[in-house]
């Protein structure tokens, strides 16, 4: 009778275990399932700033999750449009509007080309998980961490279509709340995937 009244108290711990050392990859693996949506954002202006894009004030780096830069290219071509290329697969992103800086600088900005469809969204982690055992001795530690993920999707009217997602991370501090998602470099958050589609 005691081990069934003691049951739930059990499991209740073992399930609170699993989360102080295990919360990142379980909110990870809920995340593929569900997310909570915050905003459709702003989608313009919208530059390339030689490290990712620059979509109103959002810094959405090419970095990927393994530290490294995803292996994209963004360029100009001769009739002044801007494209993306991943592997094999590219997309015109639109009319360059700046010159081409003549001491090499990779900045171009650029605007949709009239007809096409944008969407940049955010949502985040349904459940974050706990941190007690981070320590920081120049400053101090989040109580909390959690996802933010960036959908950037981009469609033109003959049906050819860009969809980026980016994956960050947002700290919680009991003084200061949670702060503005950021890219680590932490092997967890970085562009997580991009689909180009003729």
């Amino acid at each position: 009778m005691r081990l069934i009244l003691n049951r739930p108290v059990i499991i209740a711990l073992v399930l609170i275990i699993i989360w102080l050392y295990a919360g990142r990859p379980v909110t990870s693996l809920l995340d593929h399932l569900i997310t909570m949506r915050v905003a459709s954002l702003p989608v313009t202006p919208i530059k390339y700033d030689g490290g990712g894009l620059l979509i109103d004030q959002f810094e959405m780096t090419f970095g990927a999750t393994d530290n490294l830069r995803s292996k994209l290219v963004l360029c100009s071509d001769s009739l002044n449009q801007v494209i993306l290329s991943s592997g094999k697969q590219s997309f015109t992103l639109g009319p360059r509007t700046n010159p081409v800086d003549p001491s090499g600088r990779l900045e171009i900005d650029f605007v949709p080309t009239p007809g096409d469809e944008l969407s940049f969204t955010s949502s985040r982690s349904v459940f974050g998980w706990p941190t007690p055992f981070e320590f920081n001795f120049m400053m101090r530690s989040p109580w909390w961490k959690r996802y933010v993920y960036y959908r950037l999707v981009w469609k033109k009217p003959d049906g050819a279509k860009l969809e980026m997602l980016w994956r960050y991370e947002q700290q919680y501090y009991s003084i200061n709340g949670w702060t503005q998602p950021e890219m680590m470099w932490n092997w967890y958050t970085g562009l997580i995937r991009v689909d180009i589609r003729p």
